[in-house]
C-alpha cells in the first residue's frame, strides 16, 4: 500500500515544492505556533542531535537548528529532492551550518539506531 501511495503522492510534492520554496517566509510565520509547540513538546534544548523526518521545505528544522545552536544538529529528511534543496538553500540563507538534510523516505531511514537524541515529523 504505501508503495502505491508513495507513487502517487511525490509527483504532487514535486510540483508544489517551488511555491513552498517562494512563500517560505510565510509559510514559517502560519505554522510558528506549531513550531514552538513541537519543541516544547520534545522537549529540544541546546545541544542535542535531532532528526526531522519528512522535513519538507525544512521547516520546522531550520528554527529546531536555532534552538539546538552551535553545539547540536539537526537532520532534515524528505522523500522529495526538490524539498531538500529548498531546505538545503533556505538554510544557505539563514547562514546555519549546524543542518545537514538527506533524501530518503520516512520507512526507509538511513541512519543507525540511537544516532539522534530527539526524532520529530
Amino acid at each position: 500500500m504505501l508503495q502505491v501511495q508513495t507513487v502517487d503522492v511525490l509527483p504532487e510534492w514535486r510540483r508544489s515544492a517551488p511555491y513552498w520554496a517562494k512563500h517560505q517566509a510565510t509559510i514559517r510565520q502560519m505554522f510558528a505556533p506549531l513550531t514552538r509547540a513541537l519543541i516544547e513538546d520534545a522537549v529540544i534544548v541546546p545541544g542535542q542531535s535531532v532528526l526531522d523526518v519528512a522535513g519538507g521545505p525544512g521547516e520546522p528544522s531550520l528554527t529546531i537548528a536555532d534552538v539546538v545552536g552551535p553545539a547540536g544538529c539537526v537532520t532534515c529528511t524528505d522523500a522529495v529532492a526538490e524539498m531538500v534543496e529548498a531546505a538545503r538553500t533556505e538554510a544557505r540563507n539563514r547562514r546555519l551550518t549546524n543542518v545537514q538534510f538527506r533524501q530518503c523516505t520516512a520507512d526507509e531511514l538511513p541512519f543507525p539506531d540511537n544516532t539522534f537524541d530527539v526524532t520529530v515529523s
